[in-house]
């Protein structure tokens, strides 16, 4: 004869009180919280060092008239350096098969934050240089 598995509805209630689960699930939570506060604050680290990077990128290559795109992305490259050592001096308490998440947390939103804020103080800084008037 076979049993069809149980609804939602039809469980019953854990009787027990739960003190030696409770203490072993907490112990998990807290060391699950402590991995993501960890990798919230990379991320938010990263999206700063992105926006210092096109800052600096902006700044420093407008001084440069051949080579601006090369000095831009050599900062970047080397913020983004200086951050995977941040985060491995952060001693995010991570499993070692997931190491790569110190790489790969906000990558996307570093380079990103690094394009729009090199383009914005561009633009800022220097107004009259890519709007000409048309006659």
């Amino acid at each position: 004869m076979a049993r069809h598995p149980k609804k939602k509805g039809d469980e019953k209630p854990d009787t027990n009180d739960g003190t030696k689960d409770n203490t072993a699930g907490s112990s998990s939570q807290t060391e699950e919280s402590k991995v993501k506060r960890g990798l919230d604050k990379l991320f938010w680290l990263r999206v700063g060092l992105g926006v210092l990077a096109g800052a600096l990128s902006a700044l420093m290559g407008y001084s440069m008239q051949s080579h601006k795109g090369f000095l831009g992305l050599g900062i970047m490259i080397i913020l983004f350096i200086v951050s995977i050592g941040i985060a491995k001096s952060m001693k995010i308490p991570i499993l070692p098969t997931e190491k790569k998440k110190l790489i790969t947390t906000g990558y996307g939103s570093y380079i990103l934050m690094f394009i729009f804020t090199w383009i914005l103080v561009t633009t800022i800084t220097h107004p009259s240089v890519g709007i000409t008037s048309v006659k």
